[in-house]
């Protein structure tokens, strides 16, 4: 009996953790992304459970939105400086850093 319990438990600890792990993100920004952030979401959840929202605003939303802390994540088409992202940095929460996701071609000038 004791060791039925203890199986039981171990069972129902293992298909409770992805639930316990899974984490929404939310992200805003730049609207040229936008296709490959919502086939990356669509992956991400068939893989996590987690949702990613990410809302397609405009670059100088996310940059809004980032530094008021109400996202996750922003995107933008241009690098931010650094001296934007040294400035958002507080006591609690490391600055933002940022990285590129994606390389886009521009129209012929």
């Amino acid at each position: 009996m004791k060791s039925f319990l203890k199986k039981a438990l171990v069972i129902s600890a293992i298909s409770l953790a992805p639930a316990a792990f899974a984490v929404d993100m939310t992200g805003a920004g730049a609207t040229f992304p936008y296709p490959i952030y919502a086939k990356w979401a669509e992956a991400f959840k068939a893989k996590t459970g987690s949702n990613l929202n990410y809302q397609s605003i405009g670059s100088s939303g996310g940059i809004k939105q980032i530094k008021a802390k109400t996202v996750d994540f922003g995107a933008t088409d241009n690098p931010v400086k650094f001296e934007e992202l040294e400035a958002a940095q507080s006591a609690d929460v490391p600055g933002p850093c940022q990285w590129p996701t994606g390389h886009g071609r521009g129209s012929p000038g």
